[in-house]
């Protein structure tokens, strides 16, 4: 299989869905604003790679520095357009400029822009100023995301706090973050099909594995084949730990040599449209797990069952992790890494099983969410029970993506064996 997402990207109508969810959710007599950003400098002439705020992205799929969606609820709108219902959505961008082109590479045309957005009104952003004073200047409330930390909005909340309106302003990322919550049909799409280029890369990867080798040829290898298929940036940087480095996380510098009989802990996601994949796996870097590989991989393999079990309507995060620790905590016992004279394995299981057993996924590989929210079908989750053993000197986790259903907790990857 070969899967690739270079062009890869939502329908235009997915779009204009969310616009009109968020639009519903908001007061009479308020102006929306989003904006893309723009790239950090990573030194004195070069940026980082851009990617646009996801908050943005969500409402317009726009992948454009420094544009900016404006939308408008306001049912004097009607007057002039009687099939808006009140409603307007703007999209303001840098127009194109062959000779800036030359150097930074081709802007979209307001063609191209309207055709992914489904945004009928796209204009340059030099015109944002004036069209926004002239909002202002009426009743209509300003509304915008205060977690974005665009240029661009710090420089207009600037401008803002000069003026009456600014006591007026409301913050609607806790709106967003419940829309981008639930998954929609495209969305989930989106994620298998990051699913897919993840899993094609991963068996290359197994396939290339010898002791030997060193963790960052591992990473190059499986990132490598990601971006062969049209994954340029991937969910997160891939982590490639070897032996005694798997009980690190996030393990940062990957440049040691795997030795035989060594584990190899691989964490890693493609991405589609837009969206993330998560997937861990654990390799034995000789293909062949020894006796303690094997246990603590099957222990692993129990705790994903009752995590999967417990991923259930009404559930919660919390509750996950209490279920999912219970079984950690009994098979640590079982394997003697947890005394049987213990009197609370729980407590005790907190050496071993320290981190969350799953989070939200969507545009963010660790998405947005309410934590405390009680699940309900069309959530996508990461799951990815870990337990690291300092005392044999290795440990690692292996993670899945599911969908909750009406039925319970599907996978949308396929697990490790």
């Amino acid at each position: 299989m070969f899967t690739l997402v270079s062009d890869y990207k939502l329908p235009s109508s997915e779009y204009t869905e969310r616009r009109l969810n968020l639009l519903g959710k908001i007061e009479e007599g308020t102006a929306v604003l989003l904006f893309a950003g723009r790239a950090p400098m990573a030194s004195l002439d070069e940026a980082y790679p851009f990617l646009p705020n996801r908050n943005f992205f969500y409402f317009c799929g726009i992948e454009q520095e420094e544009s900016v969606l404006l939308l408008i609820k306001d049912s004097s709108l009607t007057r002039s357009n009687p099939a808006s219902n009140g409603l307007s959505a703007r999209l303001y961008i840098h127009p194109r400029e062959p000779e800036k082109e030359k150097w930074t590479g081709k802007r979209l045309s307001f063609e191209e822009a309207s055709a992914i957005s489904g945004i009928s009104d796209v204009r340059v952003l030099e015109d944002l100023k004036e069209d926004m004073e002239e909002i202002l200047s009426g009743s209509i409330k300003l509304a915008w995301d205060e977690t974005d930390l665009s240029p661009l909005r710090a420089h207009l909340e600037k401008e803002m706090a000069k003026t009456e309106q600014f006591d007026t302003v409301t913050d609607i990322s806790g709106i967003v973050t419940l829309l981008r919550m639930i998954k929609s049909p495209s969305e989930v799409k989106a994620i298998r099909t990051a699913i897919a280029v993840t899993e094609e890369s991963l068996q290359v990867l197994e396939g290339s594995l010898h002791p030997g080798m060193t963790e960052n040829e591992a990473k190059a290898i499986l990132e490598a084949e990601m971006v062969k298929r049209g994954s340029l940036f991937q969910s997160f940087s891939t982590i490639a730990a070897g032996g005694k480095n798997t009980l690190c996380l996030h393990y940062p510098t990957p440049r040691d040599v795997i030795e035989d009989g060594q584990m190899l802990q691989i964490d890693t996601g493609a991405r589609a449209g837009g969206y993330c994949s998560d997937i861990s796996r654990a390799y034995a870097i000789n293909g062949k797990r020894d006796s303690r590989q094997q246990a603590l991989f099957e222990l692993i393999t129990e705790c994903k069952k009752t995590s999967l079990s417990a991923i259930r309507s009404g559930s919660t995060i919390a509750k996950v992790n209490e279920e999912t620790r219970k079984t950690a905590a009994a098979g640590l016992r079982e394997l003697g890494v947890i005394s049987r004279s213990e009197k609370d394995a729980l407590e005790a299981c907190k050496k071993y099983y320290w981190h969350n057993t799953l989070h939200h996924m969507g545009l963010d590989v660790h998405d947005v969410c309410d934590r405390d929210m009680v699940f309900v079908p069309g959530m996508v989750f990461a799951v990815e029970p870990g337990i690291y053993i300092p005392e044999w000197g290795f440990g690692f986790r292996v993670e899945d993506d599911v969908l909750l259903t009406d039925h319970g907790a599907e996978y949308l990857s396929t697990p490790q064996t």
